[in-house]
This record gives C-alpha cells, structure tokens and sequence, in this order.
C-alpha cells in the first residue's frame, strides 16, 4: 500500500454511536451508512498529519464537499491512477447525491481492477451508493462480495469485518 491509507471509510467495527473507520474521529452512520466527525479534536489532527485519503474523508465527514473535491482533484493531478483517490471521487459523487453516476463509475472501477486488491474496495464503495440510493438488496449484494473477496485475499480483519458489518446493515434493512 502506498502512503495512502486504505481508504478510510472502509468500517471495522460497530458501536453504540456508530461504524468504526481507521480515521481518527470520523464514524460511520449506520443508518445511513455516511461518515460523521464523532471527535472533532481527532479529526482536527489527523488533518495536519494524515494523508491525502484522509483529508478527504474527514471534509467529506465535515460536508465540506467543494473543499473535498478541490483536495482530490490536487491529489489526483500528481497521482492520477491511485485506486483510492479514483474511490474517493466517486464518494464525493454520491455524497453530492448522484447515486446512479457513482455507481456508474464504480462499475467500471471494478471491471477495471478486477482480480487486484483493489476490486473489493471497488464493490465496498458499490454497496455504499446503492445502499444511499436505497437499494438494499443490491447493497448486501456487494457488501457480500468485497467480504468474499477480502477473505479469499486474505485481507486485514478490519476490512473483512467492515463489510461483514456493512453487508449486516444492508440485509437488516432489506428485510425491513
């Protein structure tokens, strides 16, 4: 992995407040599965210190959108292939609301990094559009394949139980 992390809003846990991520003050949502400042102070820090995926993640937690996309096309102008800047515009895309173009470009991410580490990423961040866009089933659907994947790659236990916990939101909310 490069200096950036993995795509922080990929969850690891679950609390009382919400969805852990390897962020330092931001969490998950679990009923909308949208990252939120859950300590501001953190959050302030790993601004100064930490990468470029995190800086985004946390304005995109703040709502700070038009600062987060300013940061990723910076960052993306010096590093234009990274997997995870490519992820993290299309987060922005779905934080802006534009859940069928998210997944539009999600799909073609996936296609583009099938067989890679970096595809369950790509499927991740589809459960999370379609989740936003409402579609459960869909969201599971993928939630379900990144945990598979993770697992079959032999990933870090936190990305696997960052789908196992996300693909438990998504079927929960599909049988509701």
């Amino acid at each position: 992995m490069s200096n950036y992390t993995g795509y922080a809003i990929d969850v690891a846990s679950v609390n009382r407040e919400g969805v852990g991520t390897s962020i330092p003050g931001v969490l998950i949502d679990p009923t909308t599965l949208k990252p939120y400042i859950a300590d501001d102070a953190a959050a302030s820090y790993q601004m100064q210190v930490g990468s470029p995926t995190d800086q985004v993640a946390i304005l995109l937690a703040r709502g700070e959108l038009a600062q987060a996309g300013e940061l990723i096309a910076e960052s993306r102008f010096t590093d234009p292939t990274n997997a995870y800047l490519r992820v993290l515009d299309t987060e922005l895309t779905r934080m802006q609301g534009n859940f069928d173009r998210a997944i539009n470009r999600l799909r073609k991410l996936a296609e583009e990094f099938a067989g890679t580490e970096f595809e369950p990423l790509m499927h991740h961040h589809l459960g999370f559009s379609f989740f936003a866009k409402g579609d459960f089933k869909a969201a599971a659907t993928r939630f379900r394949k990144a945990m598979d994947q993770r697992i079959e790659m032999n990933d870090d236990g936190y990305l696997i139980n960052a789908s196992s916990v996300c693909l438990q939101i998504a079927e929960e909310r599909a049988h509701a």
